[in-house]
């Protein structure tokens, strides 16, 4: 290139010169594009850090080290100055985010005061899918040294089935159980939500409602007023003298959720759900129990959820996307298939049919 023909990269020209051809697509969107380029570089800080000797091998000679947000800034000035200028809120809310994603993927754990460890190199092959995930805290570039056809496909990477080395697929010693990687989620999601009603039948304290307004979570499909609201007021039930389990939670500032059995609206009985997690799971679950399904839209490369995801199944869909809310992600063309089918073998249904082009 002559200097008469020389210009200035945009910032997709830069992640895409920087990473090497090491991902499926790049979107359009900056913000995402920032996160990709975060993301990689802070797996190839912390193997830097946590690696006594590079030379010896990908696992060895781990140690947890202590990486504070200014360090990650100051590695990343060296590739992408222009990150100095933006070294503010936003920037660093973007790094405590990327840092959570790679702790829910599992290609880290977060221990004490401000230390991380990366995690082993280890392979997941995904249930009913041409794909393993490539989980652990090292770079991708050093992963494809042994897995050539390894890409980065969202937080995560991925391989297709196909291409994994003969060696590499008859060593289990690469290998994990995708249920022991995705963490825990029902065996059967109606079970588990009759499981619940159940105790809450025998072990729900009787209620005293010490609480004078509370909210009911929408599981009925009752289009009564048109309601289509996630959460209703307490009020409606009562009006409508509905029976039934309901996912409920307080609206005072000290916000608890419980679930309550409710006969002709009255509040009869509540048990306490303290955990965010069986909180997420009781919300599609009880959808599905009533037929009041979760659903899901396309908007172009947007997937954008109802009711939010539970944490086993938001770590699988993380490796296909950057998440842009608590209910929407940026996932690749190419993965629509696979993120479509995950989320409706746990009754997310999909009314509209997607676009596939960026905006």
């Amino acid at each position: 290139m002559t200097m008469e023909n020389a210009r200035v990269l945009n910032q997709k020209e830069l992640v895409e010169l920087v990473l090497n051809n090491q991902t499926v697509s790049i979107s359009e969107n900056v913000e995402f594009q920032r996160e990709l380029f975060i993301t990689e570089y802070w797996r190839l800080l912390l193997h830097d850090l946590a690696s006594k000797e590079h030379s010896e091998g990908v696992n060895n000679n781990i140690k947890p080290v202590r990486i504070r947000k200014r360090t990650l800034l100051q590695y990343l000035d060296t590739i992408w100055p222009e990150l100095r200028d933006e070294e503010s809120q936003n920037t660093t809310d973007v790094i405590s985010s990327v840092c959570s994603r790679l702790e829910q993927i599992g290609d880290m754990v977060r221990l004490r005061n401000g230390y991380f460890l990366p995690t082993p190199l280890r392979l997941i092959e995904l249930p009913e899918s041409q794909y393993s995930v490539v989980v652990g805290g090292i770079p991708t570039e050093i992963i494809r040294l042994l897995l050539p056809d390894a890409k980065i496909a969202g937080y995560g990477r991925i391989i297709e089935n196909q291409k994994i080395p003969d060696t590499v697929k008859r060593d289990r010693g690469w290998w994990q159980e995708y249920t022991n990687w995705v963490g825990w989620k029902p065996t059967s999601l109606e079970n588990w939500v009759e499981m619940q009603i159940i105790q809450l039948s025998s072990s729900g304290s009787q209620s005293i409602q010490g609480f004078e307004e509370f909210e009911v979570f929408n599981t009925s499909g009752n289009r009564k007023n048109n309601n289509r609201s996630l959460w209703i007021n307490q009020s409606s039930i009562l009006d409508q003298g509905t029976s039934g389990t309901w996912l409920c939670k307080t609206t005072d500032s000290n916000k608890r959720y419980f679930l309550g059995e409710f006969n002709d609206g009255h509040l009869m009985k509540e048990l306490s759900i303290t955990d965010k997690d069986t909180r997420l799971w009781l919300m599609l679950g009880l959808r599905v129990y009533n037929r009041h399904f979760p659903v899901a839209h396309w908007n172009n490369n947007y997937l954008k959820v109802i009711p939010q995801l539970p944490r086993a199944i938001e770590r699988h869909v993380l490796i296909f996307s950057f998440k842009q809310n608590a209910y929407e992600y940026y996932v690749s063309e190419q993965f629509h298939n696979h993120v479509e089918q995950l989320l409706k073998s746990y009754g997310y249904q999909f009314p509209v049919r997607r676009r596939t082009k960026d905006e």
